[in-house]
């Protein structure tokens, strides 16, 4: 489990342009080192960011480290899942990770909402997951999500059910 919270720890600084914020850890740290009072912490930053690259990024380059899937649930296709925890989500995040436009659709899905699994992707280190809603109109409303970054917000029919027998009988 550890490889992977480092795999997903590389893959959100990697993404967005987030290599700014690295470059600006190396900066402050290379300044902290000139002064006596904090050559110690820019030393210990800079021996961080070292590592880092050293040992994670290198090992994701070199194959070794790889995201373990057979942690994760999926949810098979045909199946529903209810929405337990109101949350906010990014649509596009699917759309941009395919191109390099970057917009925002924010969507706010509440706690009952259901969902029906229409089809399953499989990607290197996530799934994409296309749902459609359940609800009684005349339109097919389908949206995609990274599972990873929904999969604590929903639960199946089954488990609830699952749940509450446990409650009655536990």
């Amino acid at each position: 489990m550890l490889k992977n919270k480092l795999y997903k720890i590389d893959k959100w600084i990697s993404k967005d342009n987030k290599v700014g914020y690295v470059l600006l850890l190396v900066a402050i740290s290379a300044g902290m080192i000139q002064f006596t009072s904090t050559m110690f912490i820019g030393i210990g930053l800079m021996g961080l960011l070292c590592l880092w690259v050293l040992i994670v990024k290198a090992r994701i380059i070199g194959g070794e480290l790889k995201f373990d899937k057979s942690y994760y649930t999926l949810p098979t296709i045909g199946e529903t899942i209810v929405v337990q925890k109101d949350f906010k989500y990014d649509l596009s995040k699917v759309a941009n990770s395919k191109n390099y436009i970057h917009n925002k659709a924010i969507i706010d899905i509440g706690k009952g909402f259901e969902f029906e699994i229409v089809n399953l992707k499989t990607l290197d280190d996530d799934w994409i997951v296309e749902l459609k809603f359940i609800i009684k109109s005349s339109k097919d409303l389908t949206i995609e999500v990274f599972w990873l970054d929904v999969k604590k917000y929903f639960m199946t029919i089954a488990d609830i059910r699952e749940e509450k027998l446990k409650k009655i009988l536990g």
